[in-house]
């Protein structure tokens, strides 16, 4: 699902928390590759608004604070609300993106869409929202959950968003950072 090889690697990053647990806390290897890959590569890091209220509920689970870090530092950024109406050019609506993909994903998780999280399913409107505000040409959601790699992958693919969102495995993302030369 997640693509084999993202280069170039796109220089705008949203996170998912499922990477976050993933990559792990100051003392990590994963950590200090993607904050030192971040900084030389001028990338930026943008937590959803809802990544942020699972960052504030699972905290002392997670030992970076996320948020306080979006507050303090230039390379990471709180994106928002997510503005449905916004769509970059002939592309679907942010508002259309995420509700396709909380559909699929409500089926692959075998739940009712009405009581599953919206968290995994605004990561591609926010995608959206940062293609049709900044300068960046290309967004990658940077996520360990399999299910939900699925469903935006699906959702993304053969619309005018396809190579445009990318969706990242953690894996995938530390390997291609690690290989990059210092």
């Amino acid at each position: 699902m997640s693509e084999p090889h993202p280069s170039p690697f796109p220089t705008a990053l949203i996170l998912d928390t499922s990477f976050l647990r993933t990559i792990g806390g100051v003392g990590s290897e994963s950590y200090q590759t993607l904050i030192e890959n971040v900084q030389a590569e001028a990338r930026e890091l943008y937590l959803s608004r809802g990544v942020v209220e699972e960052l504030t509920e699972q905290r002392g689970y997670i030992s970076v604070d996320w948020v306080d870090r979006a507050d303090t530092t230039e390379w990471i950024t709180l994106a928002g609300d997510v503005q449905p109406g916004v769509r970059v050019h002939d592309g679907p609506r942010a508002g259309e993106i995420m509700d396709r993909v909380h559909e699929r994903l409500a089926a692959f998780e075998q739940a009712n869409p009405d009581e599953l999280r919206k968290t995994d399913s605004e990561l591609p409107a926010v995608g959206v929202m940062l293609l049709g505000s900044t300068s960046h040409d290309s967004v990658g959601i940077l996520i360990d959950d399999r299910n939900a790699e699925r469903a935006i992958t699906g959702v993304i693919k053969n619309s005018y968003y396809e190579g445009r969102i990318r969706v990242i495995d953690v894996w995938t993302a530390i390997a291609y950072m690690e290989s990059q030369p210092e």
